[in-house]
């Protein structure tokens, strides 16, 4: 067991990471008025600055694409396609996996996170989700139940802005929602062939407002979501629960700071946060009262895994992840030909999604899925 450094500086909470968890952390924290130290892995937002949802290809040096002429997911370089710092491969940060496995590992160096990435997509579980073992025999029930969430799901879709529709499905259960945007062409004429086959295709659910909220103004429909939103018209933990902590004046953020190891005192609770700062590649140290680990689940797991098999009573802490995973299907619509150019405007990507329409029923696989589509006015439809 690490030394507690009693010259360390002091702080009541201290929260590791910026994202959703940990913005909701600080957010929640501060208007309590609790002093917060948040450790960032990544450097500063400004959204004036580093949001380009409005910039175009000719507007920015070699037309978006970096200087070895490939064209960026994220901010590396001079890519624009996405908001900054969001990486697959980062400089200094490598990784290995299993021989014979593969697993590309996104993520986001900047205050916020990965919520200035992410599409938004804002699903309810299901009542049975939190039962999987009496539902299917697999997995483990969960010790709490939908109805014991639910309260929490409206407060966080009162707060973020849902848009989405009512529709008494069990398996896509409903929330608080914005009015959604208006159904495409193609996504018209898909959700009709759905009511043929008796496939729910209804509104998508994604945390993008549509009328003004909070201050917040109605997303516009540029079309620009990952780029960031000036607007704030789309969630992201930086601009609606970081910057308004900031403003109370309790909240100290602590950048570039990678955290390394969390030092428990002679009661076993943590005492003591080490982390490297990235910029001098020198170890620090804060003490704390209370830690908020909220590093995205691979994060966490290797700082609890640094930290004397903190939390790991059962084992499992790094095994067991799951990311997400899909299939991508696309098809020609002789429906969609000769179709004239049309206004596509919208949220970025799908104004619709097929719930998970088998659940009631016992299938030759366990479990399901969901169906997202998307397309243009004037291409056929793709199904992912």
């Amino acid at each position: 067991m690490a030394q507690i450094l009693k010259s360390a500086p002091f702080h009541n909470v201290v929260v590791i990471g910026s994202g959703a968890g940990g913005g909701t952390a600080v957010h929640t924290l501060t208007k309590l008025g609790v002093n917060v130290l948040l450790l960032e892995a990544g450097g500063p937002l400004n959204p004036a600055k580093d949001f380009k949802e409005h910039l175009m290809p000719w507007q920015v040096p070699h037309r978006g694409a970096g200087e070895d002429g490939r064209f960026y997911f994220g901010g590396m370089k001079d890519g624009f396609s996405a908001a900054p710092n969001g990486y697959w491969e980062i400089a200094g940060e490598p990784y290995t996996v299993a021989p014979g496995n593969k697993f590309d590992w996104f993520r986001s160096r900047i205050l916020g996170g990965r919520t200035n990435h992410y599409g938004r997509i804002s699903l309810r579980f299901a009542d049975y989700d939190f039962k999987p073992y009496s539902t299917d025999g697999l997995g483990t029930d969960w010790p709490i139940s939908y109805e014991d969430l639910a309260p929490w799901y409206d407060k966080a879709e009162a707060f973020i802005g849902v848009h989405g529709t009512r529709e008494g499905i069990r398996s896509a259960p409903d929330g608080i929602y914005q009015p959604p945007p208006a159904f495409r062409v193609h996504e018209t004429l898909i959700q009709r062939a759905g009511a043929k086959l008796g496939l729910p295709v209804v509104a998508a659910r994604k945390a993008m407002i549509t009328k003004a909220h909070n201050g917040r103004a109605a997303c516009h429909y540029c079309g620009h979501c990952g780029r960031g939103r000036l607007t704030a018209s789309a969630y992201s933990s930086s601009q609606l629960q970081i910057f308004p902590a900031l403003k109370t004046g309790r909240l100290k953020i602590v950048q570039h700071a990678m955290v390394r190891e969390l030092i428990r005192g002679t009661d076993g609770r943590v005492a003591e946060i080490s982390y490297v700062d990235k910029t001098t590649r020198q170890e620090k140290r804060v003490r704390c009262r209370a830690v908020v680990l909220a590093a995205s689940a691979c994060e966490s797991a290797r700082i609890l895994l640094n930290s004397n098999g903190l939390a790991n009573s059962s084992g499992v802490v790094g095994r067991n992840l799951t990311d997400t995973v899909g299939l991508t299907v696309s098809g020609h619509v002789p429906a969609l030909e000769g179709l004239m150019r049309y206004d596509t405007d919208g949220i970025r990507g799908s104004h619709v999604y097929v719930p998970w329409w088998l659940y009631d029923r016992k299938n030759e696989f366990p479990r399901g899925y969901y169906i997202k589509l998307g397309g243009t006015g004037f291409a056929a439809p793709q199904v992912g």
